[in-house]
């Protein structure tokens, strides 16, 4: 099969949400994902929180009540997502490396599912969204939770994927309110 009919078979055309909450599970379960490969800063947390945002907590725990699983990705270290992954009683990968697909493959080798029925979900075009398309995964871009205490390198890179991050949010998302489609 041809990377374009792949491409069209499995819609992994990246789709814009404004946050990690915004997102039903019954979309999820529409998509027949089985596993959320999650990203943690700026995700779920704010860049050096010790927690996770309640409503994110919610969410996550309401997906695997709907039988996902939810393994959280990080670029962090062992030390700083193993606490976070705890608290939520998930699974995890930490020094993901992303984009590289390296760290979105163990956990791939973890989830036990097919890579089709696999969704990832991060703030950042340049780790978790391009991460995912080296894997031939779908992909959900959400807004950052805050900028402000991110550091200079995510800034910058934030700054030279804008046009891509740009084009994600102005296009079509049949499962958001107020989508182009609604409009």
């Amino acid at each position: 099969m041809s990377f374009c009919a792949l491409y069209e078979e499995e819609k992994l055309r990246t789709l814009f949400f404004k946050s990690l909450s915004d997102i039903d599970i019954s979309i999820l379960k529409n998509l027949g994902i089985d596993c959320v490969l999650l990203d943690i800063d700026n995700t779920i947390k704010p860049y050096g929180a010790e927690k996770v945002e309640a409503v994110y907590a919610v969410w996550i725990d309401e997906a695997r009540a709907a039988g996902i699983n939810v393994i959280l990705c990080s670029n962090n270290y062992r030390r700083n997502v193993e606490p976070i992954a705890r608290q939520l009683g998930c699974d995890f990968v930490a020094f993901c490396l992303k984009p590289s697909p390296l760290g979105y493959f163990r956990a791939y080798m973890k989830s036990k599912t097919k890579i089709r029925r696999i969704l990832i979900i991060g703030d950042q075009f340049f780790t978790d969204i391009l991460g995912g398309k080296f894997m031939f995964i779908k992909t959900f871009l959400v807004d950052p939770i805050s900028e402000e205490s991110e550091g200079s390198t995510v800034k910058i890179r934030r700054m030279l994927t804008k046009p891509f991050t740009e084009r994600i949010k102005n296009r079509e998302n049949i499962y958001c309110k107020g989508s182009k489609k609604e409009k």
